[in-house]
C-alpha cells in the first residue's frame, strides 16, 4: 500500500481531476465516497479500479470490502481536498463507468419511464433517482444530457439509487424514436395546454417526461406526446421543485396502475 502526502504527487494530480465537472466528464473513471455507497456499487455490477483511503480514519483490514485492487493511503490533509463529505470517513472507490446507450435498457411488458430532459442541478437528478428506485419505476433516461450522471452530487443526493436503477443517456431525438419504436407512451409534464394529473390513465407502457428546471420541455417533445399534464396550483404559485414533481406524478403513477 503505496502512501501519498504530498500535493505535487502524480496519482494525487489526477485523483483531484475527477472531483471537477470537466474530469469526471472526460474520464472512464469516476469517484464514489463512503464505505456504502462503495459496497452497493460492487452490488450494482460496477468494476472497482482502485481504492483511495486514510488509514488514520479507516482500518481497511476491518471493513468489508474485499476486492484486490491497488490501495492508495493518503494523508488526512490530502484526502479532506478530496472528499466531499461533511463528515470524512476515509475511503474513496475508482471505478470504471458503465455504457448507458438505449440500447442496454432490459424493459419489462408494460414498463414505466422517467425522461429528463436536460437536468442540470445533481441534487434535483440524484433526488429523482431516489424516488424512481423507491416507486419500482424500470428505468431513467437523461435527454439531451447537461450533467454529469456520475457526478458526486448526483451519487450523494440519490444515496446510491444511481447505481442500481437502468439509465440510458441519449439526446431528443434519439429518445422520442426509442419510446415510439418501444410503443411507450409518452406523457409530457408541462403548464400550459395541459390537464390535471390526476385526470389520465397510466396504464401499460408510459414514460413520464420532466423538463429542465428553469424552462419548459422542448418543442419536440411538445409535438410527441400523447398526454400533456400539470399538478394544479391552488396558492400564488405556479411550478414546484423539479423532484418534487417528480414525486407527486411518479406516485400518483403507480396508485393507477396498481
Amino acid at each position: 500500500m503505496k502512501f501519498i502526502e504530498s500535493n505535487h504527487n502524480a496519482q494525487f494530480k489526477i485523483l483531484k481531476k475527477l472531483i471537477s465537472r470537466s474530469g469526471v466528464k472526460k474520464n472512464k473513471n469516476f469517484l464514489v465516497e463512503g464505505q456504502e455507497n462503495i459496497i452497493n456499487c460492487i452490488d450494482c455490477g460496477f468494476k472497482l479500479a482502485k481504492l483511495y483511503i486514510c488509514s488514520e480514519v479507516f482500518d481497511i483490514t476491518k471493513n468489508e470490502i474485499k476486492e484486490k485492487v491497488d490501495i492508495i493511503d493518503l494523508s488526512k490533509t490530502l484526502f479532506k481536498k478530496i472528499s466531499k463529505q461533511k463528515q470524512v470517513d476515509g475511503i474513496i472507490a475508482l471505478f470504471q463507468k458503465k455504457d448507458h446507450d438505449l440500447k442496454s435498457l432490459n424493459l419489462p411488458e408494460n414498463a414505466f419511464i422517467i425522461v429528463l430532459e436536460s437536468t442540470e442541478k445533481p441534487g434535483n437528478i440524484g433526488a429523482v433517482f431516489r424516488t424512481a428506485v423507491a416507486a419500482g419505476v424500470d428505468a431513467v433516461i437523461i435527454s439531451n444530457p447537461k450533467t454529469e450522471i456520475y457526478n458526486q452530487n448526483v451519487i450523494r443526493n440519490s444515496i446510491g439509487s444511481v447505481f442500481s436503477l437502468q439509465t440510458a443517456l441519449a439526446t431528443n431525438y434519439e429518445t422520442i424514436k426509442f419510446l415510439k419504436d418501444k410503443k411507450i407512451k409518452i406523457i409530457s409534464t408541462l403548464i400550459k395546454d395541459s390537464v390535471d394529473f390526476r385526470s389520465i390513465d397510466y396504464q401499460g407502457s408510459i414514460s413520464i417526461i420532466i423538463g429542465p428546471e428553469e424552462s419548459s420541455l422542448s418543442k419536440e417533445w411538445i409535438r410527441a406526446s400523447n398526454n400533456k399534464i400539470k399538478i394544479p396550483m391552488k396558492g400564488k404559485m405556479n411550478s414546484l421543485n423539479l423532484s418534487v414533481s417528480a414525486a407527486i406524478v411518479i406516485f400518483e403513477a403507480i396508485k393507477k396502475r396498481n
